[in-house]
């Protein structure tokens, strides 16, 4: 037996998939601390990174991290607007969107994503999430 293997030409490779990062452990670690069930999406950039469940709910979530901080709100929707249009897609009566950006100044920022709109709903400086 061979341990070769065959690669589809044009095939992006998995090891991206399979790799996860500090910031991805720590949103599941926080979505599991609020009674959530949490499952990881394939992580294809723009998108869900996150799906968590709770009942009948679900909250699709996006994780982004920065080098730098993300500014105000109005500055969040511009950079990330392809993210949020994706995150928009699947709003529903029972599933709601959220995009959390991680950057090593500021530490957590979690924004609600609306169909009109985004709301900072949380941060690591005592606010809610």
């Amino acid at each position: 037996m061979s341990s070769r293997t065959a690669e589809s030409p044009g095939a992006a490779p998995v090891y991206a998939y399979l790799r996860r990062h500090a910031i991805e452990h720590e949103a599941v670690a926080r979505l599991r601390g609020l009674g959530y069930g949490v499952i990881r999406t394939d992580g294809r950039y723009p998108g869900v990174n996150l799906i968590a469940m709770k009942g009948d709910r679900f909250r699709f979530v996006c994780l982004r991290r920065r080098k730098h901080p993300a500014g105000t709100i109005a500055g969040v929707a511009a950079v990330y607007a392809e993210d949020l249009h994706e995150l928009r897609r699947y709003i529903s009566s029972i599933v709601s969107a959220d995009l959390w950006i991680w950057c090593r100044q500021d530490g957590w920022r979690y924004f609600g994503v609306y169909p009109g709109g985004i709301q900072e709903i949380g941060g690591d400086d005592g606010r809610r999430l």
